[in-house]
């Protein structure tokens, strides 16, 4: 009896530590959350704890206005598949908000929005010799 204690035990616990690993939880995204952006290459990328699964990711970038200014073109990137990429296109300054949306291997929906702000390039100047 005292076996059978000790090993229903050991798997709770087992158990218990799995469910207390959380997956799919976003652990970075460039730009970061809330970031100004002076060199904003068009992509836009964001990390996962754990596998997140192939069905339908997503990421939906708006500008200030509500307007639709990515390309579409989510992807897993293949060999990390805790990595989430999607790209826009050429943006003008001013705010803007990417709403990621990923379904962990386990069913687990893990969505949330980050937000960026593009600002202007500073002018350099040209020094006369």
């Amino acid at each position: 009896m005292h076996k059978v204690f000790i090993l229903l035990s050991a798997l709770l616990l087992a158990g218990g530590a799995r469910l207390g690993h959380a997956e799919g939880v976003l652990l970075k995204s460039e730009p970061k959350n809330n970031a100004e952006v002076a060199d904003f290459d068009g992509t836009l990328k964001f990390w996962f704890s754990g596998n997140v699964g192939d069905r339908a990711p997503s990421v939906v970038v708006v500008d200030a206005q509500g307007k639709r200014v990515d390309n579409g073109d989510t992807r897993l990137v293949l060999g990390e598949r805790h990595r989430l990429t999607a790209t826009t296109r050429p943006l003008q300054p001013g705010p803007y908000a990417a709403r990621y949306r990923v379904i962990t291997e386990d069913g687990l929906i893990v969505s949330g929005v980050s937000k960026f702000n593009i600002i202007a390039k500073h002018a350099t100047r040209e020094v006369s010799p």
